[in-house]
C-alpha cells in the first residue's frame, strides 16, 4: 500500500512539473495570438483583398506550399508591393467609403 502511495505521489509530482515546465513554453507565439488585433475590420479586409487578388489563397492552403518556388515568389512579391504601395491605401480607402455608406442613417424626405 505503501509503495502504490508513493508511486502515486510521485506520478502526480511529475504531472505537476511537467504541466509548469510546459507552461514556461507558452512563448510569443502564444501571447501574440491571445493578444487582441489593433488592426480595423476594414484594414483586415484590405490586405485580403489583395492577397486574393495576387492568387495566393489557394496556394497558401495546401500543405505543399513552398514559398521560395518561382511562380509563389512572384506572387508574394506583387502582394507585398500592392501591400505597402497605394494599392493597399486605395483598398481600404474604398472599404471605408462602403462601411460609412452603410452606416449611414437612409435620407428620409418629407411628404
Amino acid at each position: 500500500m505503501k509503495a502504490t502511495l508513493a508511486l502515486s505521489i510521485a506520478a502526480l509530482g511529475l504531472t505537476v512539473l511537467s504541466q509548469a515546465a510546459r507552461a514556461d513554453t507558452d512563448t510569443a507565439a502564444d501571447r501574440a495570438y491571445n493578444t487582441p488585433s489593433t488592426l480595423t475590420r476594414a484594414e483586415v479586409q484590405a490586405d485580403l483583398a489583395l492577397w486574393q487578388r495576387a492568387g495566393l489563397e489557394a496556394a497558401a492552403g495546401r500543405e505543399s506550399f513552398d514559398p521560395t518556388r518561382p511562380d509563389i515568389a512572384s506572387r508574394l512579391a506583387q502582394y507585398k508591393q500592392w501591400r505597402s504601395g497605394a494599392e493597399y491605401r486605395t483598398e481600404l480607402a474604398r472599404l471605408q467609403d462602403k462601411s460609412m455608406t452603410a452606416q449611414a442613417p437612409s435620407a428620409r424626405t418629407a411628404n
